[in-house]
């Protein structure tokens, strides 16, 4: 075993066993980008016609489909996504289900809604909580990744660009804070942004990324129901940039 996996509390027991679930948005020339990043290219380079083999010519930005924030891409000389501590991006994570609502969620609102998680993991397991830890509170105590599903979870469509839907939620500065006082490593989000559409100046990616909390946008959380989950996101290691495409999977019960 890797001298590295001893460090991690998520292998301590070798690979959780169970449904394996894709949150990954796919990246192609149909991929929605934010305003003003680059739309997808995905070029064929060579082909089995004319040379024998395949081999495509991809161009894309750092942030498209389903991507971890770097600190780097918001704070002067902060982290860069090939040095991000990876322990930070796996492990048990709280998916909490926002899809109802509307509107930016609050501090307020965000602590409501893990009370009630915790409320409920006091009374009963839920469906989706792992039955090796014996209970949902169990598993609850030791979540160190916080998954919010909202109603505009990433599709792949048939138009490239981008267009916030008009229930579009991303967090206030408050609610960023909670995440911080909960010890939250790891926030990871379905829509553009953990930041509001309308937001200039990114208050909620500045105070996550300087205090170490990882950023996930763009996961597809469309078939995933609120609960406990093993989750596992590993960006490409891009030297000295602002963040990365990533493979984002979780693992249920079976």
């Amino acid at each position: 075993m890797p001298e590295n996996q001893n460090q991690l509390p998520f292998l301590k027991e070798g690979l959780p066993q169970g449904k394996l679930i894709d949150i990954t948005v796919p990246l192609s020339p149909f991929t929605p980008v934010y305003p003003g990043d680059p739309i997808p290219v995905l070029k064929k380079a060579c082909t089995l016609e004319n040379d024998g083999f395949e081999v495509t010519e991809l161009s894309f930005g750092s942030h498209t489909g389903t991507h971890v924030d770097a600190p780097a891409h918001v704070l002067e000389n902060g982290t860069c996504s090939d040095r991000l501590d990876l322990s930070g991006l796996m492990g048990k994570a709280l998916l909490l289900d926002f899809s109802s609502g509307t509107g930016t969620i609050s501090g307020e609102v965000l602590e409501t809604a893990l009370e009630t998680a915790l409320e409920t993991a006091l009374k009963t397991s839920l469906k989706t909580s792992l039955e090796k830890a014996g209970s949902f509170s169990f598993a609850f105590s030791e979540v160190s990744i916080l998954l919010l599903k909202t109603k505009p979870s990433i599709k792949h469509t048939e138009s490239t660009g981008f267009e916030a839907p008009p229930d579009f939620r991303g967090l206030d500065k408050k609610a960023a804070a909670l995440i911080l006082k909960k010890g939250f490593k790891t926030i990871g989000v379905d829509g553009f942004s953990v930041d509001s559409i309308a937001s200039q100046n990114l208050p909620v990616h500045h105070l996550l990324l300087s205090n170490s909390v990882n950023i996930v946008e763009c996961l597809d959380l469309r078939a995933v129901e609120e609960g406990v989950y093993h989750f596992l996101c590993l960006p490409l290691k891009i030297e000295g940039c602002d963040g990365a495409p990533a493979r984002a999977l979780l693992i249920a019960d079976s």
